[in-house]
């Protein structure tokens, strides 16, 4: 447990450190790639046989993995898009208090949307035992979608923390806020929320593409990471 400790430490500080000493397109691309990594292992495990898939991990049910490939497709796009595209220069906005508003709604975004879908996703004892399968297969559903929505929102608000600059450092809240967020690993959050649903005692992805879903809130975390770092002035300079 120390060990997977100081690794997850030693990520989120290398991840923080390359937004803060400018390589942000590379970063932004490992960030992006890695959860297109994830979805195709997530897509491979559900399209193999069941008694197949023993020695990995236990799964409780055989869905379609095609939802998990068409998430890694779209991640995978979107890398291949930030290299590809032309960096345009982003409008200055004097960083102010108003950023760091922004900022604080962003992370308390990320976690109302865990900690308020989770009451969903995984009922007590007495619900479960109270309710139909129908409706708790509904609230589960309902959970996830609050929890894609919510998780967009912040990363708009992410975006609009980081739109602050300064004279001296154009980047100044740009490379704060991707540091930030690479720190705290938010972009493995969607990751975290599939892996629960997947193996989850109390779900048993109890609605099939429920994992997939809460997946594709990749996508918009993705989108914010590309659009801070076309935003960013490190880009801007090494494409001209």
């Amino acid at each position: 447990m120390i060990v997977r400790i100081l690794i997850a430490v030693f990520a989120s500080v290398v991840a923080s450190i390359g937004y803060l000493t400018g390589y942000v397109r590379m970063m932004t691309a490992l960030l992006i790639g890695f959860g297109a990594l994830s979805a195709t292992i997530f897509g491979i495990l559900f399209i193999l046989p069941a008694e197949e898939t023993g020695f990995l991990s236990p799964m409780y049910d055989q869905y379609p993995g095609w939802p998990f490939i068409i998430v890694a497709a779209i991640l995978a796009a979107m890398v291949a898009v930030l290299f590809l595209t032309e960096v345009k220069g982003a409008p200055e906005e004097p960083v102010s208090a108003l950023h760091f508003k922004y900022l604080l709604v962003g992370v308390g975004g990320f976690l109302i949307s865990l900690f308020v879908s989770s009451v969903y996703w995984f009922p007590s004892d007495e619900v479960r035992l109270a309710v139909e399968r129908s409706v708790l297969r509904f609230e589960v559903m309902l959970g996830t979608i609050f929890f894609v929505i919510g998780l967009t929102l912040s990363c708009l608000c992410f975006y609009k923390a980081s739109r602050g600059t300064s004279k001296k450092h154009p980047d100044l809240m740009r490379r704060f806020v991707l540091a930030l967020f690479a720190f705290f690993q938010f972009d493995k959050v969607p990751l975290l929320v599939a892996y629960l649903l997947v193996y989850s005692p109390e779900t048993k992805v109890i609605f099939p593409h429920l994992a997939a879903l809460s997946l594709a809130a990749y996508i918009p975390v993705g989108v914010f990471l590309m659009k801070a770092s076309w935003d960013s002035n490190d880009m801007q300079e090494i494409d001209t």
